[in-house]
Parts: C-alpha cells; structure tokens; sequence
C-alpha cells in the first residue's frame, strides 16, 4: 500500500464515470503492426479505491471512461499509434506550439498526449478541441484516437442493456515502480510516478486556458481545404503521400480556376512549397494529367489527407471545401464486441455511440437507417469511374484498424440467455402426454424432466432473434448439462432431456411446477 499517500491526487487527475471502467489483460502475441494485443471489457460497477491501488501495484490493468456521467470531462487524450515515432521531436513540435499536453509512452511504444483540467467542460467541447490540435499536430489518421471517444454517455436501462457505453483509456503506470506505460519530459525521457504527480501540477490549466487554446493557423486560407493548408505549414516529406497530397492541391486549384493554365501553374508553385523534395517533372506531370481527365473529388481518405483533416462538416462549409454532398461524418474507431454466439459492432460516429449488428454495418443502406435513428444523416457513398465500390473501401478501413473488446463474461452471458430462454421456450412450446408426439414441434414433461427435439428448441430461438445452427445449439445445450437420448418409453427418437426447471408456468396447459434450482439458474 505505499501508493495509498498519492492516490487521492491520482484519481482526481484520472476521474471518470461513476458508474463502470475498463480492465484488460495481455494475450501474449502481437498483431500484424507490432502491437501487443489485449482482451478488453468492461466492469458495470464503480471503482474503488482498491481497484486503482492494484492498478499501481501492478496487479491489474485499469481503464477509465473520462466522460463523467453528466457527459462532462476533465482530462482528454490524443492517442497517437505510431510506433516508429520519434518521441523527443514530437515532444519539441507540442512545445513549439505551446500545447500543455503531457506526453506519455504507450506500452507498444506509441504516444498518449493527455491533457489535464482543473474544472470540468462539456466532453464535445474536449473532443472537438483535441481533433483540431491532432489535426494541426498531422496526427488526425487512422492511427489516432480521441477520448473522450463521445459527446455523451446515457446510463438509462435501456441503453445499459445495449451496451452504449463510453470507451475507456489505459492508465498509466499500471505497476508503477516500473512502469511501461510512463510519462516523458520535454528530452523524451522517462519520469517515475511521484515525477509526474509534480508534472502534472505544471501542466494543468483552467477552463478558461482551454478555451482559449488556438491551433497554429499561420498563413491559413479560410476558403481552402484543412489538408491543403496543413501540407503548405508542415510541408509532406518523402514517403509521407506526396503525389496524393498533389492530387488534392490539383483538385482545389481546378476548384479555384478551371483553366488549364491556371491550375497547372498553381500546381507547379505549390510543388516547390510543400514536397521535400518537390516531386520531380514526371511525377508531377502524371498528377496534373490525372486532375485534368475528370471534376474528381479530393482524395479524403488516403493517410496523408486524413492526417491533417479537422472534420468534414468544417470542410464541407469553406467555399473550396470538399462540398456539402461529399461530406461524411466523423467517424471513430470500429468496436467489435464478441458476443455469443454472434459479435456486434460499435461505431463512433458524430460524438455518439451506435451499435450496430453485423448486417447493419455490411449493407450501406441499413446503416443509413439506424443511423437516422440517432439523428445522423448518412450521405451514400456513391462509385465513381475513380471508386468503383467506395462504401467497401470506407468498410474495408474500418475492419483492418478496428479494436476488439469481449463482453463482460461471455460464459456468464451464455448461462443468462440460456436461462431466460430456455424457460421461456418450456412456457411456450406445446406439452403433449405422449412421447412419440415431440416429433412435431411439441416437448413432453413429467414432473422432474422434460424431453424435447434439437429442431424444435432451434425454431423456437430463431423466433427470438437467434439464428443459431445445430452446432451451436448443441454446444449450447451441453454446456448446461442437457444430454442426449435415443430411447424412452420404447420409442428410437432421438432427443434431448433435461430436468425441468422451476417455476415454470405452461401456458398451454396452466400447470406451475415448483421444483429444485437447476444448472442453468442462477445460485
């Protein structure tokens, strides 16, 4: 317990919601971009203080939800997943730009830039602020979250029961006499626990200071495309997208000035501006032919145009901008959520959290629908002779850089739905008195046993929303301790027997039996 001094002070730079947080634990694999993989969920109960000492000490991995339950926040992080990042030169960019981030090193290496409130503000004003910035920083890719990862969090039943929770942030220091997951001075050097606690009393700063935070907007023309600027202040480096940072000043030049000479000229002059180096005359030439063959659109979602995007509502509004029927809604990182027997998926989008089943998410139009629902108006993706299949490609993103996340216990889940349904299921069904009449959809009872066909179970939860095929539900069955028979009373029958559970009340029959607590029921 020798963190218990600090912890006061800890948890006041760290406070989340009340209601639940976040635990992980390393698999012990790495996946295909080198980072180390996690099984995430999500504890529905309030931390205590208990939880974030065994965090320090290293005895679990805690994650907290910084929107608190009235969607406001009072610390905010920009996490960057680049793991070849030069920690100490990005340090020296936050500086130069007098952004009072604290940096800290991710357990693969790569960069969280938390952000530190004395008093709370609303979690859409951190999310749109944080954006800006990351955008300025050319940090706003695939590679970076922001959290608050929404605008709000809403713990009504319902919602509960949807699992439209906030997404929460590893902490650092997890094990915090020798912590992988540490924060950096301005050298990019490691700071211990007690360091940062100091640190962080530097870098706090009021509401007030947080408003008044400004983006680097030197040389800025309101009219044009973020991503544009950005490149012009930045500048695009070899290997960094340079022919599609081009393709896009191409576009907004055409945009400007449709003559020819016009917007070859311009491309020429901005060339020389921003690649390092400029892209030689071939080069260059492949990308003003390109523009000039069709009224294409900007390219928005290759790495370098993303990087430096700051939302495309904002675009969508400047006179040169990506135009109001291009824009797509700011969209977060994909969620797997791996349920059973089949996952479902949660999509950040617009500062909400929408669940989605796997249909929704593969057909454009179902998820225009449910997105509708939560008042998100869905501009189809449209093809193009440039995109073909534009909705596959935007999905194809979303599915490579995606998080997976199990569901509070999957076992425990399988035993709930289980014992409600398979209740529900002896209510319902048919009872009839002789055996070999189960054959058509029916059960057969006595007083301490049921006996049912598989087909007749899988009919029954297809009707409640589980399409379950016979493996699945023979697995299912299993696992509560249903057996298999083939004879009863002299009958061949394959079927499954069960002991019949209490309290359950046939409809059709209106016989209530009382009897001993089963497997599936809970203790």
């Amino acid at each position: 317990m020798e963190f218990k001094e600090t912890l006061e002070q800890f948890k006041k730079l760290f406070q989340g919601t009340d209601s639940y947080f976040g635990k992980s634990k390393p698999l012990g694999q790495k996946n295909s971009r080198g980072k180390e993989e996690y099984k995430h969920w999500t504890e529905k109960k309030s931390i205590t203080d208990q939880d974030w000492l065994e965090h320090l000490e290293g005895k679990s991995y805690t994650g907290i939800i910084p929107i608190r339950d009235d969607s406001t926040c009072s610390w905010g992080v920009i996490d960057v997943d680049r793991y070849n990042i030069n920690h100490k030169e990005f340090i020296k960019l936050i500086r130069q730009r007098k952004y009072p981030f604290i940096p800290y090193r991710s357990k693969s290496n790569g960069l969280h830039l938390i952000l530190h409130l004395m008093h709370r503000v609303p979690a859409k004003d951190m999310r749109k602020k944080l954006i800006m910035i990351a955008s300025d920083l050319g940090v706003n890719d695939k590679t970076t979250d922001i959290f608050p990862a929404q605008d709000k969090v809403d713990l009504t039943p319902s919602d509960w029961d949807k699992k439209q929770l906030g997404q929460f942030v590893n902490l650092p220091y997890q094990n915090a006499k020798f912590p992988t997951r540490c924060a950096m001075d301005d050298e990019g050097n490691s700071l211990k626990y007690t360091d940062y606690l100091s640190y962080a009393k530097k870098f706090i700063i009021t509401k007030e200071h947080f408003y008044d935070l400004k983006t680097s907007n030197d040389n800025e023309i309101k009219d044009w495309p973020n991503c544009v600027n950005k490149f012009i202040k930045n500048q695009v480096q070899e290997g960094e997208g340079r022919n599609d940072a081009m393709f896009n000043v191409g576009i907004l030049a055409k945009k400007i000035n449709p003559d020819k000479d016009y917007y070859e000229e311009m491309i020429r002059d901005l060339n020389k501006k921003i690649c390092v180096p400029a892209l030689n005359p071939k080069e260059l030439n492949k990308v003003m032919e390109q523009v000039g063959k069709h009224d294409y659109g900007y390219k928005c979602g290759t790495s370098i145009a993303r990087s430096c995007c700051n939302g495309s509502r904002q675009c969508a509004k400047r006179k040169y901008g990506i135009g109001i029927n291009e824009a797509l809604p700011e969209v977060g990182k994909l969620i797997k959520v791996n349920t059973y027997p089949d996952p479902y998926w949660l999509l950040p989008i617009q500062g909400k959290m929408v669940r989605l089943e796997t249909k929704q998410l593969y057909q454009q139009q179902l998820l225009g629908e449910k997105l509708l629902a939560h008042d998100i108006i869905w501009r189809p993706l449209k093809p193009s002779k440039r995109d073909p299949d534009p909705y596959r490609d935007w999905l194809e993103d979303l599915i490579t850089n995606k998080k997976d996340m199990e569901d509070v216990d999957r076992e425990d889940e399988r035993k709930e739905i289980f014992n409600t349904r398979m209740v529900k299921f002896l209510e319902d069904t048919n009872v009839v008195d002789e055996f070999d009449q189960i054959d058509h959809d029916n059960i057969w009872h006595d007083d301490e046993e049921v006996r049912f066909k598989l087909d007749t179970f899988r009919l029954f939860m297809k009707k409640q929303g589980y399409n379950w095929s016979e493996k699945d539900c023979t697995m299912y069955l299993k696992e509560n301790d249903c057996g298999q028979s083939k004879k009863f009373q002299g009958n061949n029958t394959r079927h499954w027997v069960s002991t019949l559970p209490k309290q359950t009340e046939h409809k059709n029959k209106n016989v209530k039996f009382n009897k001993k607590k089963t497997p599936w029921e809970d203790n």
